[in-house]
């Protein structure tokens, strides 16, 4: 099916695409967990170091930050793919009945 008759934006064109490439989704797992492992083994130094609850709570807060961004970021990828799925289904519905705009 061509994407054009879907009447996708240039964003969900984006994600759909995105979502053919595996290697970029392994990609973003392994920063994710990269991440983590930063900041727990900047925790660590940290409290051992100056073993300030400061530092600790900088640390977290910045922590905190990051992981609030990267859940937003995957609610919104979540709505485009909803709203990509929609029109396939309502694409496909339009094909079904033959009151698609082909017809």
């Amino acid at each position: 099916m061509d994407e054009r008759q879907l009447g996708l934006s240039d964003v969900e064109s984006r994600f759909l695409a995105g979502c053919r490439d595996e290697r970029l989704t392994r990609r973003r797992m392994r920063q994710v967990l990269f991440a983590a492992s930063v900041f727990a083994a900047l925790l660590v130094i940290v409290t051992w170091f100056t073993r300030s609850w400061l530092g600790v709570l900088l640390i977290a807060l910045l922590y905190i930050a990051i992981t609030t961004w990267e859940k937003l970021s995957y609610g919104r990828g979540v709505l485009v793919y909803k709203s990509v799925v929609r029109k396939l289904v309502q694409r496909l519905d339009e094909l079904e009945t033959g009151h698609g705009p082909d017809r």
